[in-house]
């Protein structure tokens, strides 16, 4: 007489009437194995409640001493949060077990028709039903959550493009004009026109250097000419260019070729994972490897900073986390974070070999 799923039941009944309480235990015995508590007014089960008592089912009886209704349905589905709340009740009346729904109870059950196995049905299938509930709750607070997130990510990356192309190519193409402008009114041959000629040469491999800089950091030409490894190399070797952090790499010599979409979000992953060492992890070193384990590849970005509070919800990598797990989830593969040996961070994306 377990549960479907193996566990023992926790019931709390809200009832009254002796016999009615008695009535319900012993249809819940009927079916399934739980551990049955009862309150016999709305105060009770609060104080049961809010003393930290959990449930899986709070069976409701509408005519209670201290509150009876409408009142008391409103009352108890605030009261009971996450979990589900059954009304049983000995009046029928259809339009306010409509109402009663509508207000978040997880079904409307009649006394007198009551059996142990509609109540076990109506039981199982509340609680697994909200279990779903809290699971879509859940992945849309993830979505809304990570589109934030990307619309942030975004906004930077348009305001970091716009500082470099004014800061950058913007000066450089000023210096242009102006060399242009002094060649204009230059009338000579010689040394002097040469040397206006060598400097304008000088801007224009400096502009083309910063266009192909910023087109890089966009979508670098080797992921698409040479493929994602070297691509994470190049990566690595910017990242301690312009961090003074020490990057190494530890890839095979050969590698199965990734689909397109595959190699991107790889390389994104990669590249969030190296900004968050650069912001937060306060490391002077750092690695990527990627080894075979059976049928699986694992791809390890590794630095020696000041490690990772797992179950911090308001750490600062915490969106960076969810934005490459979001896109290890695109991809199939799955994304673990672990506090490395002795210190720093570890971030570990697992592919099925067949994806690699």
């Amino acid at each position: 007489m377990l549960t479907p799923a193996g566990h023992w039941y926790k019931v709390l009944v809200v009832e009254d009437n002796p016999g009615d309480f008695l009535l319900v235990e012993e249809l819940i015995a009927e079916k399934m194995v739980a551990a049955v508590s009862q309150a016999t007014t709305f105060r009770q089960a609060r104080e049961l409640i809010e003393a930290g008592n959990t449930y899986n089912m709070v069976l409701l009886d509408l005519s209670l001493p201290d509150r009876t209704g409408e009142q008391l349905i409103a009352d108890m589905v605030e009261l009971c949060g996450d979990m589900p709340v059954i009304v049983l009740t000995g009046y029928v009346d259809f339009d306010f077990g409509v109402r009663s729904l509508a207000m978040g109870v997880a079904d409307y059950l009649l006394k007198d028709e009551l059996t142990g196995m509609s109540l076990y049905k109506s039981m199982t299938y509340s609680i697994e039903r909200k279990k779903i509930i809290l699971a879509l709750e859940s992945s849309e607070k993830r979505v809304r959550s990570f589109a934030g997130q990307l619309n942030t990510v975004l906004e930077e990356e348009r305001s970091r493009i716009a500082r470099e192309i004014h800061d950058e190519f913007g000066q450089q193409l000023t210096g242009l004009k102006m060399s242009l402008t002094a060649l204009k009114k230059n009338k000579t041959d010689g040394a002097d026109r040469d040397a206006v000629i060598d400097a304008l040469l000088a801007e224009v491999n400096t502009g083309i250097a910063s266009v192909r800089q910023i087109a890089n950091e966009l979508r670098p030409a080797l992921l698409d000419k040479l493929g994602l490894l070297p691509a994470l190399e190049w990566l690595v070797t910017e990242f301690e260019k312009r961090t003074g952090i020490s990057g190494t790499t530890f890839f095979p010599p050969e590698s199965r070729e990734m689909d397109r979409a595959t190699q991107i979000n790889i390389f994104r992953i990669c590249q969030e994972a190296l900004n968050n060492t650069a912001k937060h992890a306060q490391a002077t070193a750092v690695s990527m490897r990627l080894d075979q384990h059976h049928d699986r590849w694992q791809l390890a970005i590794a630095d020696n900073g000041r490690g990772f509070r797992l179950n911090g919800s308001h750490h600062p990598m915490s969106m960076g986390l969810l934005n490459m797990q979001e896109r290890a989830q695109l991809i199939g593969a799955g994304l673990t974070v672990t506090n490395g040996s002795p210190n720093g961070t570890v971030i570990t994306l697992t592919f099925l070999q067949h994806a690699i």
